[in-house]
């Protein structure tokens, strides 16, 4: 399926480029929102593990170590 996108632009290869320009900027951003999404979700599971095991009594702690 072939998309037609409009760019009046006359030369062929300066519209080629943008778009490939474009494409290249919109893949950058997808894969910065990716590291973004994946460093929130990090932070989030360290910081439910930090709080449950702050919440779990010392004595019990030691139990899972030995």
């Amino acid at each position: 399926m072939e998309f037609e996108i409009y760019m009046p632009c006359e030369p062929k290869w300066l519209c080629d480029t943008l778009l490939a320009l474009f494409a290249l900027l919109f893949l950058i951003g997808l894969v910065s929102f990716v590291f973004v999404v994946r460093n929130e979700y990090r932070k989030i599971q360290r910081a439910s593990r930090v709080k449950k095991r702050r919440n779990t009594p010392l004595q019990q702690r030691n139990k899972h170590q030995r």
